[in-house]
This record gives structure tokens, sequence and C-alpha cells, in this order.
């Protein structure tokens, strides 16, 4: 298969293949005599036939001036062929778009992979490229004393201190971030012009473990809650008790007293003074009955809602009895 290539017009020009009927034929075509380390065994048909459907439409979305849409198609074909001729397309299409740092890798990798069987005018128009794109970016070397620290540019994580190489970045102005755990971000702002070879040494501070404690130790900020959780489920279980086991004792005291009045009602002999008495000592009794009854109930209903519930970062609800001069009086929050 023949394969012309021809530039267009104007600064980042773009290269066209005029393909044959066959794409699988194309992408055997255009395969590289050695693949890289990460490819195991040539490309299956299938797989170069896909490639070369991709590449095609790259060209197809380029001439329609969707750059971006372009770009992904390409880089996808070369993904599947491996073949070193598609990133000369791929560094032409991202100068298009402006992501020079990146087309000057891909043309980098493409005077390297191409080597020897470029031909005169092809090294003159990359290294021409090149020279354009050198003065739109700038080197940055990112020194701190941490290892493992991620560092991010503009959002993304570009690379993990020690850096191997300093990183080639588009000029301009940029938002590094290196983030580690167990310290404290350190942010700054970076302009940079083309040409550029900026070393810039970051000191990471170290989080206090009490501030690390407070603000990322879930195992202790979880405990308390569930600690005060089965405290209150305790205690509202407790209080049921005691306060069935006082209604028992006092109803039984109170009946007794009844009992006793009715019995003095049939004595002959007994003052009105004593039947009051009497009357109000076996009222007392059943009152205070009736009132722990009632408690014991609500604290009943308190424990078997806590107990069904799981914990939550509420606080834990709480329940207290205590007398009032009118009997017993039981307060709580929830």
């Amino acid at each position: 298969m023949h394969l012309n290539f021809a530039r267009l017009s104007g600064y980042g020009a773009f290269v066209c293949l005029a393909l044959s009927a066959s794409q699988t034929a194309w992408a055997q075509a255009e395969a590289p005599a050695a693949p890289g380390p990460a490819a195991s065994s040539a490309p299956s048909p299938e797989v170069l036939k896909e490639a070369g459907e991709r590449y095609a439409r790259g060209l197809a979305l380029y001439g329609d001036g969707e750059f971006l849409l372009a770009l992904v198609e390409f880089e996808r074909a070369y993904q599947l062929s491996n073949n070193y001729k598609v990133l000369y397309n791929i560094g032409q299409v991202r100068i298009q778009l402006g992501r020079y740092a990146k087309a000057k890798e891909a043309l980098e990798d493409y005077l390297k992979a191409g080597g020897t069987n470029l031909s005169a005018e092809r090294l003159q128009a990359v290294n021409k490229d090149l020279a354009t794109l050198a003065e739109r970016t700038a080197s940055l070397n990112v020194l701190t004393s941490e290892v493992g620290a991620d560092i991010s540019l503009d959002g993304k994580v570009i690379g993990t201190s020690p850096l191997s190489a300093p990183l080639i970045v588009d000029a301009g102005e940029h938002n590094l971030v290196l983030h580690k755990s167990g310290f404290y971000d350190s942010a700054q702002s970076v302009t940079l012009a083309g040409h550029d070879q900026l070393e810039l040494k970051v000191e990471l501070k170290p989080i206090p473990m009490a501030t690390q404690a407070k603000s990322g130790d879930t195992r202790t900020t979880q405990a308390a809650p569930n600690k005060a959780s089965h405290t209150a489920i305790y205690a509202s279980w407790g209080a049921t008790g005691a306060l069935a086991v006082t209604a028992g004792v006092v109803g039984y005291l109170g009946v007794s007293k009844a009992n006793d009045l009715e019995a003095l009602r049939g004595k002959y002999g007994v003052t009105r003074e004593e039947l009051d008495k009497a009357q109000r000592s076996a009222r007392t009794l059943l009152t205070i009955s009736d009132i722990t009854a009632g408690l014991a109930i609500a604290t009943g209903g308190v424990a078997l809602y806590l107990t069904l519930t799981r914990p939550s970062e509420k606080p834990a609800p709480s329940v207290a009895l205590g007398i009032a001069p009118n009997g017993l009086r039981l307060r709580g929050s929830f």
C-alpha cells in the first residue's frame, strides 16, 4: 500500500494519509518493525481493522474542525496498532488544541520511533515544529524531602515525588498542589514563560497527631456515640425493671391497706378518724403504684426503642428518675 503524507498550510499542519480500499492492509503496512516492550505480539487483523477505521474517522473529524474528537480517534488508533506514524498526527492535533507540552512529547516520540525511516523533509518539518513548541513550553522540577507526595498541576496528578526528570508543561499560569497523607497540602500559583527552567522546592508540614485524631481517626469519633448509646439502653432497661418492681410492691401494700380499710368498716367501735387515716394510706399507696406502673411502661418503651434503633451520631438519650411532691417523676431527653 502506498502512503502519501501532505502537510496542510499554516502552523500546526496536519498529516493526510491516502487510504486504500482495505484499512486492515493500511494498518499492517504502518505497523512498526519492532513493537514496543508493552506489545507481546502483533495486533490481530480485527484490531488492525478497527485501528484503520478510527484513523479514517480521525481524518474526517479533523476536516470538519472537530479537533478534540479527532485527537481521541487518533490516540485510540495508536493504542491499537502501535504505529509510530500516527504520533505525527497526534502531535499536530495537540498543537491545534493548544496542548503544547503534550504535542512536544508526541513529536519527540515520533522522531525516536521513526529514526532513519524518516525523510529529510519530514525531519526538517518536525524539528521546526519542536522549535516553535519550545517557545510555548517550560521545564518545571518540583523538589521535596517527602517521598510519595502526589504532584498535581491544574487539578490533575502529573507525578509523584521524587520526580525522575523535570516536567515539561505549557507556558502560562498554573496551580501546583502537593498532597501526602499525614501532611498539610502545599498549594501555590506558578507562572512560567517559554524556555523557562524552574526548580521549585516545596516543604510539606506534618499534621500534628492530635489534629489527625480529631479529623481523621474514625475509630475515635465513632466509639463515643456507640458507648453512650449502650449506656442509655442499659440505664433505661434498669429503670424499667426498678419501676416495675416498685409498682408491684407498692401495689401489694396498697391492696393490703384497702383490705384493712374494708375490715375496719365492718368492725364495731371504729372511729371516723381511724377510717379516714386507713383510707388515705390505701389511696396513697395505690396512687404511687399506678404512677410507677405508668413510668415503667414509658421507660420500657424508651428502652425498646433504643434497643431496636441503630446507633447514630446524635447525642445519646438520657433517662432520670426523681421524687416530686406528689409522687415520682421521670425526666428524659431524646
